[in-house]
């Protein structure tokens, strides 16, 4: 295919005279930007940016020079730069990794410069999106409910201040600030399984016991051994489960 693709690269990409954002890169010509004579280029679920000012990290011999020349969009996540790692299939990424991904393409949209799409796996020789596209524009939309859903319940158990000291353990304590949230009740401690599968993992809570949210979501909330039930500090020593 990329035999077929180098020769229309010039007739159909409009190499010579199209816009640069209406450009559309072939993977045999995206190859040809690794080096600092024709430039580093680097695409990201499949869109093409201009590196070459960032070379001392891109260029050849560099750290993230493997990233040029190609879509190695999993590598961003994975750390993994050789081989298959290299890849810009990403279907085994979760929502919030692709979110992460997509972190990075607004990274290189802010700090570098846009110069096409990369004809293939998210989109078509007419620039436009296939359906692999589209599957990441799900996983962003989930991992953006999945984060709303995180602040609401952030918001409704805020989490308590933390502190450790070697003599006397951890202290868990909630006011008017804690977890960085400003409400008008302080709360008080509790271990919140936001998992009910996973009991071993928990967080601190602050829990305002007079509270709908409370009332609603006991299942999900359990008191602190010997914590007095109405105190807004906790100290748990090494030795307690």
């Amino acid at each position: 295919m990329d035999g077929t693709l180098n020769i229309v690269d010039m007739i159909y990409f409009g190499l010579n005279g199209n816009a640069d954002k209406q450009r559309m890169f072939t993977t045999s010509e995206l190859r040809r930007y690794t080096n600092l004579e024709n430039g580093l280029y680097l695409s990201i679920l499949g869109q093409v940016f201009d590196v070459t000012k960032g070379d001392k990290h891109y260029g050849p011999g560099e750290n993230y020079h493997a990233f040029t020349g190609r879509d190695a969009s999993l590598a961003f996540i994975t750390g993994e730069f050789e081989g298959e790692g290299l890849t810009d299939d990403i279907s085994s990424l979760s929502a919030r990794q692709v979110k992460a991904l997509d972190d990075w393409l607004q990274f290189y949209n802010t700090n570098y410069i846009y110069k096409g799409k990369l004809y293939g796996r998210y989109y078509n020789r007419n620039g436009g999106p296939t359906a692999e596209f589209h599957k990441v524009q799900e996983k962003l939309l989930l991992a953006k409910k999945e984060t709303s859903l995180e602040e609401k319940q952030k918001r409704m158990f805020p989490p308590c201040n933390v502190e450790w000291n070697p003599d006397s353990g951890t202290t868990f304590w909630c006011s008017k600030r804690s977890g960085g949230i400003d409400r008008d009740w302080v709360g008080v401690p509790r271990m919140l399984f936001e998992n009910l599968d996973a009991q071993s993992t928990f967080r601190c809570a602050c829990v305002k016991l007079d509270s709908k949210e409370y009332e609603e979501n006991k299942a999900m909330l359990r008191e602190y051994d010997g914590c007095a039930k109405d105190a807004t500090k906790c100290i748990r020593k090494m030795t307690e489960t």
